[in-house]
């Protein structure tokens, strides 16, 4: 499916970057997730369709901000 990229809003400490990585990463049909802290962004790669709440559910739990 390809590559998403979700802008942060906010800071990301390291902790939130991990938890958010392994629980994104964690996911069916997600082959990548790469976050980057400083420049606030968070690269979602799928091999399947995932359903974008899903991804944004898991960010807003994990208490990283996403700019709408």
């Amino acid at each position: 499916m390809g590559p998403t990229v979700f802008t942060l809003d906010g800071p990301v400490c390291v902790h939130i970057a991990d938890d958010v990585r392994t629980r994104i990463g964690a996911m069916p049909g997600i082959s990548g997730c790469e976050l980057d802290i400083p420049a606030r962004l968070l690269l979602v790669t799928a091999e399947a369709p995932v359903d974008r709440a899903e991804v944004l559910d898991v960010l807003r739990t994990a208490g990283c901000p996403v700019r709408a």
